[in-house]
C-alpha cells in the first residue's frame, strides 16, 4: 500500500538484439529516504512482474534491416499477455543492442518503441552501457558483492561480447569484442543466409572464400566457433590479442589490473543458455558450437565458471530496473518546458562554492564545454553541479548570474537548460534565476549525483507526484589501449 513514505511504480525494459528481442515488466519500490531533510526517494525493491517470450528479432527480405512493421505489435503483444496497458507503464528504457544497433534503421526503431511503448521509456544504447546493465541484471553484480570476490561477466548476444570487471560488488572496467552466435546464420540445408561483417572477417582468416547463399560444411561452422570463442578468451584471461581479435575489438581492451588469481567467469545473453546446458537446440547459427567451444576453452584453462541467476534476459532486466533514479522533491520547471528529453549529455562545471562569483561560475562552465569540445548554445546539454552554493539569497543570485553569462546562445535560442544538483537547491536555483534574469524554459532538479560523460533520460513526473525519473546511462570505460 502507497503513502508518503512508499511508492511503487511500474518499469518496461525492452530489449531488441540481433538474435532475439524481448521485454520484462518490473514493479519498482521506492522509499523516501530517512537520511535527507526533503522528501528524496530511491529504489528499494526491484520486482520483475512478467518476462516476456523470446521473439526472434525479425529483419526485412533484402537489405537485412530489423523489419520494425513486424517487430514493433510483436513487442506490444506482450503488454496484452501481460495484462498491461501502455498507460500502466510510467518508466523504462528501450535497449538496441549488438550488431542491431549498427543497422540503418536503429534510431527509428528506439523511436517509435519509446513512443508505443508507454508514458516515458528510455532509448539507450551502446557496448560498454550494455556490458553495465548486463552485470546488473545478471546478478553477477550483486554476487560479487556477496562473495567480496572479483568476478568477470561476459554476456554473448548475436553479434557481440559485453564484459564486465565486477570487483566486490562495483564494475571496475568494461571491454566489448564481435564475437556473438548470429555472425554466421544459416539454413538446414547449410546455406548462408545472414553473415555480417565480422563473421566475413572470420571466414577470411580461415580462407574460405564464402559469401551469402553459399554452402558451409559442419567442419567449417566448428572452425568459425573455435576462432570466435579463441578471440573471446583473449580477452577475458588477458592474453595476448591475435590480428583478427584486435579488428573485432569495439571498445579498449582490458588492463592487467582487471585480473588477478581469485576470478571466476559468469556468462549471460542467448549463449549462455549452450553455455550452461539450458538449450540444446540449434537455431541456424553459431550459438551450440560457440557455446561448447567456450566451456572447453574455460576448463582447458582451468577457470572457475559460476551461473548467475539470469541468462537470456540479463540486458532487459537491467534495463528494466537498473537505471532509474528519482529527482528530489524540490525541482523548478519553466511552465514551457517540455518533457521527455533524452540522450543529454552531462558535462560537470568545477564551481566551487567557497569561490563563488560570477566570473568563478561562468568561467567553470565554459571549461567544462571545453573538455567536451562542445560550444555553447549549438545542442542541449545537461549541467550537473556538486554542492555549488548555499540557500542564500545573494549567494543564489550570483550563481544565477554567472549561469547566464555562461550560455548566453542557450538562452538566446531558446534552448532548453537542464541543471541538476546533487542537493536540496534545484527549486530555489530555479526561482531566482528567472526573478534575477527572466531565464525561461528551465528544468532544475536536484539530489541526483551525476558524473561528467554521464547520459541522461528525463521523463514527466510520475502520475500524481512531484518527482522526476531520470535514466542515467553512467558508461564504465577500460584503461589501457588495445596491443
Amino acid at each position: 500500500m502507497e503513502d508518503a513514505e512508499r511508492r511503487t511504480i511500474r518499469s518496461v525494459g525492452i530489449d531488441v538484439g540481433t538474435t532475439t528481442s524481448h521485454l520484462v515488466f518490473s514493479e519498482l519500490v521506492l522509499e523516501k529516504d530517512p537520511f535527507t531533510k526533503s522528501r528524496k526517494f530511491h529504489v528499494a525493491e526491484r520486482n520483475i512482474v512478467y518476462r516476456g517470450r523470446i521473439l526472434f528479432t525479425p529483419l526485412r527480405e533484402g537489405d537485412g534491416e530489423i523489419d520494425t512493421e513486424r517487430l514493433v505489435p510483436l513487442l506490444l503483444a506482450e503488454y496484452d499477455r501481460a495484462g498491461l496497458s501502455v498507460e500502466d507503464v510510467e518508466t523504462g528504457a528501450v535497449i538496441i543492442t549488438g550488431e542491431s544497433a549498427r543497422k540503418g534503421n536503429a534510431e527509428e526503431i528506439v523511436e517509435r518503441l519509446a513512443r508505443e511503448s508507454g508514458g516515458f521509456v528510455a532509448t539507450t544504447a551502446g557496448p560498454n552501457f550494455e556490458a553495465v546493465i548486463s552485470a546488473h541484471g545478471s546478478g553477477a553484480v550483486d554476487h560479487s558483492k556477496r562473495s567480496g570476490g572479483t568476478i568477470i561477466h561476459c554476456d554473448i548476444g548475436g553479434g557481440t561480447s559485453n564484459v564486465a570487471v565486477i570487483k566486490g560488488g562495483e564494475i571496475m572496467a568494461t571491454v566489448c569484442i564481435n564475437v556473438g552466435s548470429r555472425l554466421i546464420a544459416f539454413d538446414e540445408d547449410l546455406r548462408i543466409t545472414r553473415l555480417e561483417q565480422a563473421g566475413g572477417k572470420v571466414l577470411d582468416v580461415l580462407g574460405l572464400d564464402l559469401e551469402s547463399g553459399d554452402r558451409i560444411s559442419p567442419v567449417e561452422l566448428e572452425r568459425a566457433a573455435g576462432v570466435l570463442a579463441g578471440c573471446l578468451l583473449e580477452v577475458l584471461t588477458h592474453r595476448p590479442l591475435s590480428a583478427l581479435s584486435r579488428k573485432l575489438m569495439m571498445t579498449s581492451n582490458l588492463n592487467e589490473d582487471c585480473f588477478g588469481e581469485d576470478v571466476s567467469y559468469s556468462f549471460s545473453g542467448g549463449v549462455a543458455e549452450y553455455i550452461y546446458g539450458r538449450e540444446e537446440r540449434d537455431f541456424g547459427d553459431l550459438g551450440l558450437l560457440l557455446g561448447r567451444r567456450v566451456v572447453g576453452s574455460l576448463t582447458g584453462f582451468g577457470l572457475t565458471l559460476t551461473e548467475p541467476p539470469e541468462g537470456i534476459r540479463a540486458t532487459v532486466i537491467g534495463a528494466s530496473g537498473y537505471t532509474l533514479r528519482v529527482s528530489g522533491s524540490t525541482t523548478y520547471i519553466s511552465p514551457e518546458f517540455r518533457l521527455p528529453l533524452r540522450n543529454l549529455p552531462v558535462i560537470a562545471p568545477n564551481v566551487r562554492r567557497e569561490q563563488l562569483s560570477v566570473e568563478h561560475v561562468s568561467s567553470q562552465i565554459a571549461s567544462a564545454l571545453a573538455r567536451f569540445d562542445l560550444a555553447e548554445g549549438e545542442s542541449v546539454i545537461a549541467l550537473a553541479f556538486h554542492d555549488p552554493v548555499r540557500t542564500d539569497y545573494e549567494k543564489l543570485r550570483t550563481f544565477a548570474i554567472g549561469l547566464v553569462e555562461a550560455i548566453p546562445r542557450t538562452i538566446e535560442r531558446g534552448i532548453p537548460i537542464i541543471l541538476v544538483f546533487d542537493t536540496d537547491i534545484g527549486n530555489s536555483v530555479g526561482n531566482v534565476l528567472f526573478r534575477e534574469t527572466g531565464t525561461r524554459n528551465v528544468l532544475s532538479i536536484d539530489e541526483i549525483n551525476l558524473g561528467e560523460g554521464d547520459f541522461i533520460d528525463i521523463g514527466e513526473p510520475f502520475s500524481g507526484s512531484i518527482f522526476y525519473p531520470v535514466i542515467v546511462k553512467s558508461l564504465v570505460f577500460a584503461s589501457g589501449s588495445i596491443s
